[in-house]
């Protein structure tokens, strides 16, 4: 199913008032993240406490990416779209480390069990099935009918993408060059790294939420509404 198919003009939210409605607060939330960054390059040694494994921050990312698997499976139906949710209950199960919990609590067996059952060859190939086979079959050619459009949900991601690599880049920076580095700056880097994979995670979410798909009532509705302000 194409991507005019599910979304439609409506819900593509390409329209120039569609988008314009939401400026101010995208240009507030990005204000807002920068202002963080800059605090945290700043104090980095106090923000360190918040990056900690299982901390608050990446405790955030894995909260921000399970709620984007489940919203996508419930609302992306269909085997060509199951690819989306998996690849984000995937990326929350990384995030999660089963170590920092407690040995033998429920936390740690459920993340420990899933780390098994993902260090299977059987497990892999079939995952590795379902995502390939999405993206080409599914992402590669929506993607790009999005991106002639310019919908605001491949804009996010993309900007979440970029936000992603940029984080990779930091965490390879402070592996090639930790030793010559002063533990502030090395903190400094590590805080930054993670609280860019949070706005990561995060970018991934509303992504999912703005091309969230109309269902046939809600599309019966607008319509209907549209004829009532036309009268």
């Amino acid at each position: 199913m194409s991507y005019s198919e599910d979304h439609g003009p409506d819900t593509a939210l390409t329209s120039k008032n569609g988008f314009g409605a939401g400026r101010v607060a995208f240009c507030a939330v990005i204000a807002l993240a920068i202002g963080i960054l800059c605090a945290i390059s700043i104090w980095p040694m106090q923000a360190a406490a918040l990056n900690q494994e299982g901390g608050l921050i990446e405790t955030g990312s894995a909260a921000a990416l399970l709620a984007a698997g489940v919203a996508a499976l419930v609302r992306y139906r269909g085997i060509s779209r199951f690819y989306i949710g998996v690849v984000c209950l995937l990326l929350a199960e990384r995030e999660l480390e089963a170590d920092v919990y407690a040995t033998g609590s429920l936390p740690y067996q459920i993340l420990n069990g899933f780390d098994v059952m993902l260090d299977m060859t059987l497990v892999r190939v079939v995952l590795a099935v379902v995502v390939l086979g999405g993206v080409f079959w599914h992402g590669v050619p929506n993607a790009w009918q999005a991106l002639k459009i310019r919908a605001p949900f491949l804009m996010v991601f993309i900007l979440a993408g970029m936000l992603a690599v940029v984080a990779q880049g930091l965490e390879e920076i402070s592996s090639a060059f930790g030793d010559e580095m002063t533990m502030v700056m090395v903190v400094r880097l590590f805080a930054l790294e993670e609280t860019l994979e949070m706005y990561f995670s995060i970018g991934i979410l509303a992504a999912v939420l703005i091309g969230w798909p109309k269902t046939k009532t809600d599309e019966t509705s607008d319509e209907q509404i549209a004829k009532d302000n036309m009268r």
